[in-house]
């Protein structure tokens, strides 16, 4: 059995670790910020360990991280607003350098 490397790469990522809640409901969220994947962050839901590749400009077009993020229907306007702020301005690419 042989396989073929499509890319191996290694980076020092910038990465933040964040909890909130909402009026029902707790998000307990990693992000994560690589030159590799071409300005979007890698989102992780630390309750069901799903997450999304998304940009700030992604949130309001591509509704997929809803259910990958578990986020439920009452804070999908508290979330949705807390990401586009966040991965707006959480990382700079000279951050990176």
């Amino acid at each position: 059995m042989s396989f073929d490397y499509l890319y191996d790469q290694s980076e020092t990522t910038l990465s933040r670790y964040v909890a909130f809640t909402t009026e029902n409901n707790r998000y307990d969220l990693g992000l994560f910020y690589s030159q590799h994947f071409d300005g979007k962050s890698f989102v992780l839901s630390l309750q069901n360990m799903q997450s999304v590749l998304i940009s700030s400009d992604d949130i309001a077009f591509d509704h997929g991280w809803i259910d990958k993020l578990a986020v439920h229907a009452e804070d999908v306007e508290i979330v949705s607003s807390f990401l586009k702020k966040t991965l707006s301005s959480l990382f700079q690419n000279d951050d990176l350098d």
